[in-house]
């Protein structure tokens, strides 16, 4: 038995973990690191995952967290408002450090930096839906640039959609947030020009079918796409939409630290985690805009 005490083992313990999670010069979860392994073994939306983010303590975040020093340091430097691109201005609670998702990365405004130009022209739309929601990151940020715009997001983590809530109290604008989002859902949505917004991590397969869906096929949407998951989505989606939409491929590209005047003083290392997505690959969205209808410019 060791003669450490446990809370030391613990201390010692997680930052020859943390060595072993690794991410690049992009600011990217290496593949085949610690990280990607135990999120492909438990899921990204697993239970265990999102009540040990919860249940965490403080100093394990800091340590065990990809971009959690980063997060800290970020805040104190340049506090809690959304730096550029179509959500600047945005204001997080305190309450999102520690638990929404690459948080300097959003205040940056660097977070899919590659939607942006998307996002800042959409104005119009009677109705914005994100499925996959998150901290509602996109719901308020949209709300916030087009109030008259009705915004609902579903996600299935009902912590996410808290801080969702209070993020859109912050902000003094009206969102709702849902559970789960499936055909039913979809075709229960109120009337009007709409623009939907996925991200769920392979589910998109299912979900986005204009067959189950009919209102779909005039609906302007922004999936992303997760080829780890289903190498033939690309394919499969353009296929079942070719015939109502113009589609186009958005693809992400690595970041640099560099490009961020906040992070000029910053050592280098550190500086990728205020960058990080973390992911193990660039991401990829369609863009479908519907022919013979309002839409995305």
């Amino acid at each position: 038995m060791s003669s450490v005490p446990p809370a030391r083992r613990r201390r010692t313990l997680v930052p020859r973990l943390l060595e072993r999670a690794k991410i690049d010069a992009a600011g990217r979860v290496t593949p085949g690191r610690l990280r990607a392994r135990v999120m492909h073994v438990l899921g990204g939306y697993a239970a265990p995952v999102r009540w040990y983010r919860r249940l965490r303590p403080r100093w394990l975040w800091e340590r065990a967290n990809l971009n959690g020093k980063a997060t800290r340091r970020y805040v104190a430097e340049h506090g809690l408002i959304v730096h550029s691109g179509p959500f600047a201005g945005l204001i997080y609670p305190a309450a999102a450090i520690g638990n929404a998702s690459f948080l300097p990365t959003k205040l940056l405004g660097a977070y899919e930096a590659e939607l942006a130009p998307v996002l800042a022209d959409a104005a119009g739309f009677d109705l914005f839906v994100d499925i996959g929601s998150g901290e509602g990151y996109y719901c308020v940020g949209f709300k916030r640039r087009f109030p008259a715009t009705r915004v609902i997001g579903y996600e299935t983590d009902r912590f996410e959609r808290a801080l969702s809530e209070k993020l859109a109290k912050v902000n003094g604008v009206r969102i709702e947030t849902r559970g789960t989002a499936d055909h039913a859902a979809l075709n229960a949505l109120p009337a009007g020009r709409l623009l939907l917004m996925t991200d769920v991590e392979g589910y998109e397969r299912e979900l986005a079918d204009p067959a189950a869906v009919p209102r779909l096929r005039e609906a302007s949407m922004i999936i992303e796409a997760h080829p780890d998951a289903h190498p033939d989505i690309v394919e499969l989606l353009t296929g079942r939409f070719r015939s109502s939409h113009d589609i186009e491929l958005v693809r992400g590209r690595p970041k640099q630290a560099g490009d961020y005047p906040q992070l000029a003083h910053w050592d280098p290392g550190l500086a990728r985690y205020a960058i990080s997505e973390g992911r193990a690959n660039d991401p990829l969205w369609l863009v479908l805009r519907p022919r013979g209808a309002h839409g995305l410019p």
